[in-house]
């Protein structure tokens, strides 16, 4: 009789054991994309199970012969229920996750839709701080929008910076505009979505021959800062259709102000020394850094104070680090010997934001970059290496003409011998002065450098419907 009873009580686990595979097919092809930070999205996801459909359909057959076959054996009742319970416990163990995970996705493609991002920002580069570049701009759009990470790597990093919706490895099909910040030839996969204007962006407008490759043209759209960068592209051969070149000029400069008076007028001035990254090939170097010990203690010499804002780029390159601990040091004894307060270090770059570093300073010494287009808005004077070009007595022509940001800048060669003579035009009589207005313009998109984050909102809000 006991036999008996066991027996029921086995088949009826088996049978609840069975029960946690229905809809395990369809539930195991359930699938969302990695995201982060979407509204009604739970902080953690749900990882994808180890064990699948089939491993649950290999243990129910196995439980349910193992416990026919000891019941025809007539075997005792209390070990057919033990295999019984014992095959439902990882039934169980396997569904589980499986139904979990299934809800989980529902769960993440619901808070997905529900925010119904229209703007995307595809991202496949290695700094993450190219995102934070435009973010703020982005935001103050008013239309929902999230980060696109190419790999769920990349997003967990991008996650732990950025408090913005974000997913991994593929647009939200309700996005109607791309913003790329970054020309990665992995953008390919976000550039083959259809029904999407993918628009690039770039991280900044400079002379370096990044900021004109040919990559733009597989974007539906190309964003520019000014004029500067249409004449670029006409002097590297490429063929852009104007309908394709919008100009937006740099949102990033708004908040800089302008010179408040004339060079000559500051009794103790601050100059920002801030260096490009120093590439491992010297042959492409552009940075000022193989001398920047020798420029700061040129400032030093002069009784300025000195902010040295060091690049986020570049951090493995051996020499270029040494160097930056050298210059920390010339500005730590100086700063203790006069009470000049210099800054450097954290305190210059990662605790100061580029506009106030722009603010605090009355000029500033740098390379072909990025940041001097952004320094124009400013109107102040500055000086640019020439780490390319040879000395002699056409050095500054030889260098405008390569790199016409320099148009406006004193010109260091790269043997430093006129860095005395530079250092007391930009730091007394200032005669480029003039100049610089027209540059500004001219590079930074005309009158409506005013307002500089306006064009771009009003294109985002354009294209995004």
């Amino acid at each position: 009789m006991l036999t008996a009873v066991n027996d029921l009580a086995a088949l009826l686990v088996v049978l609840v054991g069975l029960w946690t595979g229905v809809g395990l097919r369809e539930h195991a092809q359930a699938s969302a994309p990695a995201a982060r930070h979407f509204p009604g999205l739970p902080a953690k996801q749900a990882s994808k199970p180890v064990a699948g459909p089939r491993h649950w359909f290999a243990t129910a057959a196995l439980t349910v012969v193992a416990v026919l076959v000891l019941m025809i054996w007539n075997v005792s009742g209390t070990a057919t229920l033990v295999i019984a319970l014992g095959g439902t416990a990882v039934l169980a163990a396997i569904a589980w996750p499986i139904h979990h995970h299934a809800r989980a996705c529902a769960t993440t493609n619901a808070a997905i839709n529900a925010y119904a991002p229209r703007i995307a920002m595809p991202y496949a580069g290695k700094m993450l701080v190219h995102v934070g570049m435009w973010a703020p701009y982005v935001q103050r759009t008013g239309r929902p929008w999230c980060v696109v990470a190419s790999t769920p790597k990349l997003l967990d990093e991008l996650a732990a910076i950025y408090d913005i919706p974000m997913i991994a490895g593929t647009l939200p099909v309700t996005v109607r505009v791309a913003l790329y910040p970054h020309g990665s030839a992995e953008n390919a996969t976000f550039l083959a979505v259809d029904n999407v204007e993918h628009v690039f962006l770039g991280h900044g407008d400079s002379d370096k021959p990044l900021s004109a490759s040919e990559r733009v043209l597989d974007y539906d759209i190309i964003t520019v800062a000014g004029q500067a960068a249409i004449d670029r592209f006409d002097a590297a051969g490429l063929t852009v259709p104007p309908e394709r070149i919008k100009i937006i000029g740099r949102p990033q400069t708004e908040g800089i102000t302008r010179a408040a008076g004339p060079m000559s007028s500051i009794k103790v001035p601050t100059v920002l020394y801030a260096p490009t990254w120093r590439h491992g090939d010297n042959s492409l170097n552009l940075s000022s850094l193989v001398v920047g010990d020798q420029i700061v203690q040129a400032l030093l010499d002069r009784g300025v104070t000195v902010l040295f804002r060091r690049h986020f780029a570049g951090r493995n390159h051996v020499e270029a680090e040494a160097m930056i601990e050298t210059i920390y040091d010339l500005l730590e004894q100086d700063a203790a010997a006069t009470g000049h307060p210099h800054v450097w270090g954290e305190a210059a770059s990662a605790e100061l934001p580029l506009v106030d570093a722009f603010n605090l300073c009355d000029a500033m010494i740098s390379d072909v970059s990025g940041i001097v287009v952004d320094f124009m808005q400013s109107e102040k004077p500055f000086a640019m290496y020439a780490a390319q070009v040879q000395s002699g007595p056409e050095l500054a022509t030889e260098f405008r003409t390569a790199h016409p940001t320099a148009e406006s800048a004193y010109v260091i060669d790269r043997e430093m011998f006129n860095l005395d003579t530079i250092l007391n035009l930009m730091l007394g009589p200032d005669p480029l002065s003039p100049t610089r207005a027209d540059r500004a313009a001219h590079y930074l998109g005309g009158d409506d450098r005013r307002e500089p984050a306006k064009r771009f909102i009003e294109l985002v809000n354009q294209l995004s419907g």
